[in-house]
């Protein structure tokens, strides 16, 4: 659906006009996780999904939750959760992400001169277009995400081409997924799964063949995503994850957005804090809370 734009835009904007996500609302996204790879329950109101460990986040990460009516069920929460503190409620840390606000007034213009040299010389090579046919996609797809994985060393292992095609096929079946596909010529060099929820856009996974990083595939793709967000009806925000522990991560992503702090509460098993408190705060840099629910210092 074409939506009338708010930015000032120009021709490198508009190379993706009339495509926009089908957003979701928090049960539809909640569904879809689990039917890709994801643990969720609906828990007090509120949809709940596991990210590890016994540890449960919303299943929309920007839902604004008061924890004196709603948490995970505490059976299954045994080492504890987290979630984005509803205004007027307690908090005890802060979930720091990088984010770009303000999507309908979004442009290439609005980047650093560096950041749109590398956007329009990755215009001239590649195209960037929606992924369709799962059996056209499947043996590029796994060239890509076998030399990503292999360069990064994140998440959960698909190496295997039937683990991979599993996973891929359970994503294209999911009727509110975007797939869109990095081409050279008509060669699958990097793909993304970004979607929509409420008013914020994700692009919860990217990966990009190494041998084709010189043709600046990431950064096509992220100004892809903006372009896609801007013309969606309701999307004001979008999300490029968590602060993490590695600069080099985060530095690409600081290119398209930036650091923002939202006020979180965070509920953690006081034994296991004790015992692996340091562990998880490693896989979860973001965590930064006590259990007492007490408002942390202004200074």
């Amino acid at each position: 659906m074409t939506e009338v734009l708010e930015a000032d835009t120009c021709a490198d904007d508009m190379h993706w006009a009339g495509l926009s996500f089908r957003v979701m609302d928090d049960e539809e996204l909640a569904r879809q996780q689990a039917e890709v790879e994801d643990r969720v329950h609906f828990h007090r109101g509120v949809w709940w999904r596991h990210a590890r460990g016994l540890f449960w986040l919303p299943s929309a990460q920007f839902t604004e939750i008061d924890h004196d009516t709603s948490w995970p069920h505490p059976l299954k929460a045994l080492v504890g959760y987290m979630h984005i503190a509803k205004p007027g409620s307690a908090y005890n840390g802060f979930f720091r992400a990088i984010v770009r606000e303000r999507m309908p007034s979004y442009s290439i213009a609005m980047l650093a001169h560096d950041t749109r040299k590398k956007v329009r010389k990755g215009l001239i090579q590649l195209q960037v277009r929606p992924v369709v046919h799962l059996d056209q996609f499947i043996s590029d797809g796994f060239d890509v995400y076998r030399s990503w994985q292999e360069r990064v060393h994140w998440g959960r292992d698909k190496s295997s081409l039937p683990v991979f095609e599993g996973w891929m096929s359970r994503v294209f079946r999911s009727p509110h997924q975007l797939v869109l596909g990095a081409y050279l010529k008509n060669k699958l060099v990097a793909f993304t799964l970004p979607y929509a929820v409420r008013n914020v856009a994700t692009t919860s996974f990217i990966a990009s063949h190494s041998d084709f990083l010189p043709y600046n595939p990431n950064d096509v793709m992220f100004h892809a995503f903006m372009c896609i967000a801007r013309q969606t009806r309701g999307v004001e925000m979008v999300e490029f994850g968590p602060v993490s522990r590695k600069p080099t991560l985060d530095s690409f992503k600081l290119k398209y957005g930036n650091v923002k702090e939202f006020r979180s509460y965070t509920w953690m098993n006081p034994l296991i804090r004790v015992v692996a408190g340091r562990r998880i705060r490693e896989r979860f840099p973001w965590l930064n809370a006590d259990s007492s629910g007490e408002q942390p210092p202004t200074e």
